[in-house]
């Protein structure tokens, strides 16, 4: 009995560095693609802003007459259109909850890690916070 137990030990040692090491990476995707579509959001919301900003004030800032008006009407319709377009796509897949919850997940396979490496607690306790885990967070870990 005492190999079986030493087996499953391991082998639950591995499935929690395995699931660390693969919510590490979801984890660290999604909040850069978090931040990619804010940074693009707010970018083009500002550019936007800018181009009907200085057209209003300077007149076109491309061409003259109506045609030039047109343009800069477009351009800033256009970067307004990226601008809704990036921040409710964020909104929709809920990026940046599924980012707090990838950064949690991480923060408790940590904690798993240390607790196994320290002998802090039973196994049957390391194995009910992994089955916790696994299914709080199945997208993340399997």
């Amino acid at each position: 009995m005492p190999k079986d137990s030493a087996l499953d030990r391991d082998e639950l040692t591995l499935r929690i560095k395995t699931s660390l090491r693969k919510a590490e990476k979801i984890a660290s995707g999604l909040r850069k693609t978090n931040t990619r579509l804010l940074v693009s959001g707010i970018s083009a919301s500002g550019i936007s802003t800018l181009v009907a900003g200085l057209t209003a004030t300077q007149g076109p800032l491309i061409g003259a007459g109506v045609v030039g008006w047109r343009v800069a009407c477009m351009i800033a319709a256009v970067f307004a259109l990226i601008s809704t377009l990036t921040i409710g796509l964020t909104q929709q897949l809920r990026i940046s909850d599924r980012a707090v919850q990838g950064t949690q997940c991480v923060g408790r396979l940590r904690s798993l890690e240390v607790t196994i490496a320290t002998g802090s607690h039973p196994w049957d306790d390391i194995a009910a916070e992994y089955e916790d885990i696994a299914r709080t967070y199945p997208e993340l870990i399997s």
